[in-house]
């Protein structure tokens, strides 16, 4: 029992080995033929269905010839037809041409002396036109703009239109004559609209609570100045706002080009800034003089209070001093000296504020030359034919030389006060020095 357990394990064996020996069998080329046979025989069924779409393909082609024929044709049927009407235009445009040439021949011709007229209206119109742009009546008359620019534009004009721009003068004629006051739109200047009551003059300006306006068409609003005139024109304003009878005004008598030009007009301070670093220097010179000698005025105030005072200290002093002397010379040389002492207090700081005077104009040169040589390389560099090249340069020379004339004068006129001044006091100190000597 136990060989015949072993018989099916010996069979399944002999198979396995068996198996093997076939696989072996088959050898690498012939498995290479196979497959290549494979690949011809794929190749053969595939070319078969790539002839038929072929034809499909070139059949379809054939048979769109005809209707791609057919297209041609319409196109060259719709090209020739087009050419045609191209020609029938052309002559029509240029029978028209020649029609309206006629035309304005016999416009001409009935217009006569007409046509100097139209022309006088249109140019009347125009100019109006160019007025109204900018004008303070603008916002009284909003259709006015449209009525003339169609005016201005017209060959001929109907007896409507003539009317309407003959009122437009009388309208411009009468609003400059009175003054009004009416609502509007006002824009500041940080762009808000808002509605306020204006005050027309004339032609020639409107304000808003005393101050002026801008006229703006394009935003349909008055505009207020960035920058107002000087308090005395603007005190004329709030003076005839609050008057019932006549009073003076300021106006602007070229409507508004003055006031456009006060805007570029520079402030004190832009006037110090032209003078750059050395017309703030001048300046800070000028301030400091300027402390200096109130502070000296009120030091020889201070010693002339004690000097003038009868029951003064500076007489016990003196008498104190030559009280030990013995000799009559010897008392006057301690005078002597106290006098030198006290009268450099007296005039110390004196020297200091002609300093002062002094260099403020020398700084004015300085700016002066500086400025020239700024102007003289812009020359160099863009030459004479634009003058704004050589403003700033110009300007920094006229402006640090007129600070330090305004310094100067001043400074000087202080210590000449204070030299009169430290004189007197040290020539009474004198005198009662005198006058103590005299009673001993």
């Amino acid at each position: 029992m136990n060989k015949l357990k072993f018989i099916p394990i010996i069979f399944l064996s002999f198979l396995l080995v068996a198996q093997e020996e076939v696989v072996e069998e088959i050898s690498i080329d012939e498995q290479r033929n196979n497959a290549i046979n494979e690949l011809i025989n794929v190749i053969k069924a595939n070319k078969g269905i790539y002839i038929d779409q072929d034809k499909k393909r070139v059949q379809k082609f054939l048979d769109r010839v005809e209707e791609r024929n057919k297209l041609l044709n319409d196109a060259k049927v719709l090209l020739s037809n087009e050419k045609k009407r191209n020609a029938q235009l052309e002559n029509k445009f240029e029978s028209n041409e020649k029609t309206l040439a006629d035309l304005e021949e016999k416009l001409q011709i009935k217009i006569g002396v007409l046509g100097e007229l139209f022309g006088v209206t249109r140019q009347y119109a125009g100019e109006l036109v160019a007025a109204n742009e900018n004008s303070v009546v603008f916002y009284e008359y909003p259709e006015r703009q449209k009525i003339l620019s169609e005016i201005a534009v017209v060959k001929v004009h109907n007896l409507l239109q003539l009317e309407d721009l003959w009122l437009a003068y009388f309208d411009e004629i009468g609003a400059g004559s009175n003054i009004k006051t009416f609502n509007a739109q006002i824009t500041d200047t940080n762009g808000e609209t808002f509605s306020g009551e204006v005050t027309r003059y004339g032609l020639f300006n409107i304000v808003y609570k005393d101050n002026y306006l801008k006229p703006v068409s394009a935003l349909n609003s008055f505009q207020l100045l960035p920058r107002q005139p000087e308090g005395a024109y603007t005190k004329t304003l709030k003076k005839h706002s609050k008057s019932d009878e006549y009073t003076n005004v300021a106006v602007d008598p070229t409507r508004g080009f003055l006031l456009s030009l006060y805007l570029d007009k520079p402030s004190w301070f832009e006037r110090i800034s032209q003078g750059r670093l050395i017309g703030f220097i001048i300046i800070l010179v000028g301030l400091i003089g300027l402390a200096f000698s109130i502070f000296k005025i009120i030091k020889l105030r201070e010693h002339a209070a004690v000097i003038d005072s009868e029951s003064s200290a500076i007489n016990a002093r003196m008498e104190t001093i030559i009280a030990d002397a013995q000799s009559k010379e010897a008392k006057e040389n301690l005078i002597d000296e106290f006098i030198i002492n006290y009268s450099k207090d007296i005039e110390w700081g004196n020297n200091w504020v002609k300093f002062f005077a002094a260099v403020a104009p020398l700084l004015g040169l300085l700016g002066t030359v500086i400025g020239m040589i700024e102007t003289f390389q812009a020359i160099t560099l863009f030459g004479t034919g634009d003058p704004k090249q050589m403003a700033g340069g110009i300007s920094q020379a006229l402006i640090t030389t007129m600070l330090g004339l305004i310094v100067a004068a001043p400074l000087l006129g202080f210590y000449t006060y204070l030299s009169e001044k430290a004189s007197t006091l040290v020539q009474i100190l004198e005198e009662k020095a005198s006058y103590i000597l005299s009673k001993v």
